[in-house]
């Protein structure tokens, strides 16, 4: 099967898969291939719903984030694709795993996402194959 065939739920499958995200530490890193994000604070704050704000520390334990998002509205919460991007404690809707909180942006493509039920590791940023 090829990217280009690949849904969404296969994508946060593949991502789910912790295998090869290990680091040798003698290792370069090579960011070259990484496209540079410009996030631009406050101006696209109230775009995404967000569990944190002013006032609120980031919460240190799953459970934590998993009730903020009991507490959370569902009002105007978008629905996730891979191509859009996420800063922690953005509110999603996932087709399969429903409300779930960005608990930790990892990398520019890369977030933890905290379900009612779940952690899962998923994609962002991505472009669509053609």
């Amino acid at each position: 099967m090829t990217k280009k065939d690949m849904d969404n739920d296969q994508l946060v499958e593949e991502f789910d898969d912790d295998s090869d995200l290990s680091y040798d530490q003698g290792e370069e890193l090579d960011f070259s291939g990484e496209e540079d994000i410009d996030i631009d604070e406050g101006e696209d704050e109230d775009l995404m719903p967000s569990v944190l704000y002013k006032g609120v520390s980031r919460p240190k334990t799953e459970d934590d984030w998993r009730q903020l998002l009991l507490e959370a509205s569902r009002e105007g919460v978008p629905e996730y694709h891979y191509t859009d991007s996420y800063k922690d404690g953005d509110l999603i809707i996932h087709n399969q795993f429903g409300l779930g909180v960005v608990s930790k942006v990892i990398s520019p493509k890369k977030m933890e996402v905290i379900f009612d039920t779940s952690k899962k590791l998923m994609a962002m940023n991505l472009t669509p194959p053609e």
